[in-house]
């Protein structure tokens, strides 16, 4: 039997897709992926990804693709529900099982699709993967998992300055867009202080991000701390964070990563909504493990500690204070490195931060 896990969007999205493609591969389905172009990275070499293809933007690649898949899955899962997905997975699938809009002009697709449902404001992402495998009658599963070899691995303690027992915190200060960054002068102060208290410090970044990484690490001696700017691949990030003490970052697909294994981790939001977007709790059984807010701006669930902005409008789910990718957030810009400190070091001395 085989399967077509459709997710036509960010890296974040492929990831936290994949409980459906593990309940799938658990349910005896060969898996194959539909992603958008550049995402596919993040699920490479994984037993649930057989092949990966991308549909390109444009018509074009529609019929390209269509013509690549036709007929070729028993079952096709949907989560990106937009009109270029669905057209190639409905002529790739037997069957059709889809998140879709609601609107008057998408009813084609839920006429078309062998069962659907419609989005749910207050769900995580993740929560519409169980939903689909309840309509496809799959295994249950729960769980967000990228896996890595003993290759992996051992790649991985070849480049790194110091033994993987040694304990690190790992650091992520970067997100695609603008409006989901804290200050530099702020992750500066963070490094100090976890260096001031003995800890190593391994700092990972996209190779466009590398001189700002050093830029931001040049506060610490190079002995205490290690950049990775894209030596590194998805399965060797996930180890290394599964090997930390403790992994800090913002709204982006590496917190999603680091959370997935199962290391304690601080996630910093800004206008995101994390009851849709938060990291996941691997086996959480409910709509969403957080809150859109709390009244202390910090939410524990599970092994992550996820804090936000005090102010009244968070989340105010619009791209920053401007609504668009490259603006500020003052939710972010006005969260002080105390706040994040008191929580690092918590989770440092072994203690539970307060909700």
């Amino acid at each position: 039997m085989r399967a077509l896990v459709v997710v036509c969007r960010y890296l974040g999205d492929v990831l936290l897709a994949t409980p459906l493609a593990k309940s799938l591969e658990e349910s005896g389905y060969e898996v194959d992926w539909l992603v958008a172009p550049g995402t596919g990275s993040i699920i490479e070499g994984q037993s649930y990804a057989k092949r990966v293809y991308s549909l390109e933007p444009g018509i074009a690649s529609v019929w390209r693709t269509t013509r690549k898949l036709w007929k070729k899955y028993d079952i096709s899962c949907v989560l990106t529900g937009s009109d270029r997905p669905m057209l190639v997975s409905l002529a790739a699938a037997k069957k059709t099982h889809a998140l879709l809009p609601t609107r008057g002009q998408d009813a084609w697709k839920r006429i078309m699709s062998s069962s659907w449902f419609g989005y749910d404001p207050e769900a995580h992402v993740v929560s519409y993967s169980a939903k689909l495998q309840q309509l496809a009658n799959l295994s249950p599963c729960r769980s967000v998992e990228i896996s890595w070899s003993s290759e992996d691995l051992q790649g991985l303690s070849d480049v790194m300055k110091w033994d993987l027992n040694t304990p690190y915190i790992h650091l992520h200060p970067f997100a695609r867009w603008p409006y989901k960054l804290w200050s530099e002068e702020k992750w500066q102060q963070l490094i100090r202080a976890i260096h001031h208290q003995g800890m190593k410090i391994v700092m990972t970044a996209a190779p466009g991000e590398k001189e700002q990484a050093k830029e931001i690490a040049r506060v610490v001696p190079e002995d205490a701390m290690q950049l990775f700017t894209g030596e590194l691949n998805w399965r060797q990030l996930a180890a290394l964070s599964s090997h930390a003490k403790l992994y800090v970052g913002l709204d982006t697909a590496n917190t999603h990563l680091a959370a997935s294994t199962g290391v304690s981790t601080v996630a910093i939001f800004g206008p995101t909504n994390p009851q849709v977007w938060g990291p996941w709790v691997n086996g959480f059984e409910g709509n969403s493990p957080y809150q859109p807010a709390s009244t202390n701006g910090i939410q524990k669930a599970g092994n992550i500690s996820l804090i936000q902005g005090l102010q009244d409008c968070v989340p105010c789910q619009f791209e920053g204070c401007e609504k668009h990718r490259q603006s500020y957030s003052a939710c972010l810009d006005s969260l002080g490195f105390e706040r994040i400190w008191n929580i690092v070091k918590s989770h440092m001395d072994g203690e539970t931060p307060n909700e």
